[in-house]
């Protein structure tokens, strides 16, 4: 039964899981630490310690990948905001916690019915704060389930920096265990918010590739990919600075060593791979859904390593519970990470948010009825988009074509694969979304 998000009982500033009240009283250490850091549409490709050729060098990611586990293959089940956070966040995957688009977009909002990792861990003694920088996780959105304090820009977004400024005057008030939960959107458009690179001579500009990019993305009239490119790196490179600031916020208060913290992203961001440039939440291809994961262990568990299972947002809540002697929640669609060998899962679903209103994209319907759909396997990634001229269906080679950009031609794609999409499609439909763009002009 979920516990209700209205206030709880007084907490005990020092806990310890198994027989609480026995170990109280023998005057055992409190639990560790639980930092969430989450950096809002971050490409895996610009994380250096992901990709050593990458455009931006993120020396303080790349830290917590030295001391902790990164998962290459971690994936988000959706490319968009709200709904990939409510699976990080419950470790239910959007069909099951019902939330499939943003709510300011018309979508649902998380029910109360669903118990998130903040109730869990308030009810065993944790002070929890979620400090969040983006419009889109408003208190609306029912994720302040579970957190004592939960700090939002309301219907605006704000700089890192101010986040961290915020979670660190929290943080230094808290005498016990903590679940603090920091989200960037500093990579999230519109990249005009950044000055570098300038605007100067020689940049393309015009021409059809305008059409190609969404209106809150563009600057004046370029079009110069390279130059948008150089602006999304400036961002991750702040957002990188930002993570390097919590990270001394946990020395400072003698919480890093014993600290568990869980490094990833709701989703990445298409550039020039598809219709639409410089924009998410429009496919469910390999650039919009494969995400950074790292995890910090308590006890440096598996520090340095690297490991290529097929995972995803849903296996953050049951890691994080497992690693804290916890045990098993039954129920959830992930699972416990600090396992050996890890195997992971068999197949991952994915989708799209739905189909935007915009003219250089061939989705069709607009609205949720045109959502993408994929289905990823440890080989193969198949997909399905409805389109005015019929239905668009992909697979892809994942050894070979990891990017998902040359479709594999008269593929032998297993018939469960088929069948998992077409299960997905009708229930998306038995919602009765609505489509959020239905009074645009």
């Amino acid at each position: 039964m979920p516990l209700s998000r209205a206030r709880r009982g007084p907490r005990s500033a020092r806990w310890c899981f198994g027989g609480l009240a026995a170990l109280l009283l023998l005057g055992c250490d409190r639990p560790p630490d639980v930092v969430l850091i989450t950096i809002d549409t971050l490409r895996v490709d610009h994380v250096s310690a992901f990709n050593p050729q990458s455009p931006v060098q993120t020396p303080h990611m790349d830290r917590l990948a030295h001391e902790g586990v990164a998962y290459t293959r971690a994936y988000s089940p959706i490319s968009v905001t709200g709904p990939a956070f409510c699976t990080l966040h419950t470790g239910l995957t959007p069909g099951r916690h019902g939330v499939v688009m943003n709510v300011f977009r018309g979508g649902a909002a998380l029910e109360p019915r669903h118990t998130t990792l903040a109730e869990r861990l308030s009810a065993a003694g944790y002070a929890t704060g979620a400090f969040v920088s983006g419009f889109t996780l408003r208190p609306g959105l029912g994720l302040d389930q579970g957190f004592d304090k939960y700090v939002s820009p309301g219907s605006r977004r704000r700089l890192g920096a101010e986040t961290a400024d915020r979670l660190w005057a929290w943080l230094v008030r808290q005498p016990g265990p903590v679940l603090a939960w920091y989200h960037s959107y500093d990579p999230h458009g519109p990249l005009g918010a950044w000055a570098s690179p300038a605007i100067g001579p020689g940049l393309r500009r015009g021409g059809p590739e305008l059409g190609r990019i969404p209106a809150y993305q563009q600057i004046e009239d370029i079009t110069d990919e390279a130059f948008f490119r150089a602006r999304y790196a400036t961002a991750v490179a702040y957002a990188d600075a930002q993570v390097g600031r919590l990270l001394w916020m946990l020395e400072a208060t003698g919480r890093y060593d014993d600290a568990m913290i869980v490094f990833t992203a709701d989703h990445g961001e298409s550039f020039t791979e598809r219709e639409l440039w410089f924009d998410h939440g429009t496919t469910a291809h390999e650039e919009q859904l494969h995400v950074p994961l790292i995890i910090k262990y308590p006890d440096g568990w598996g520090a340095g390593r690297r490991e290529d299972a097929l995972v995803g947002l849903q296996d953050i809540v049951p890691t994080v519970l497992d690693a804290l002697g916890q045990g098993a929640v039954a129920g959830l669609d992930g699972q416990g990470l600090r396992v050996e060998p890890l195997i992971g899962h068999a197949t991952l679903e994915g989708e799209s948010s739905h189909c935007k209103g915009e003219a250089a994209l061939g989705c069709a319907p607009r609205g949720p009825g045109g959502k993408m759909l994929a289905v990823r396997t440890p080989a193969l990634t198949y997909l399905e988009a409805p389109r005015a001229e019929g239905r668009l269906i992909e697979t892809y080679d994942r050894s070979a074509d990891l990017a998902e950009l040359q479709p594999l031609v008269d593929p032998e794609v297993p018939a469960a694969l088929v069948e998992r999409v077409r299960a997905m499609a009708a229930a998306r439909a038995a919602m009765n979304l609505q489509d959020p763009e239905a009074n645009a002009p």
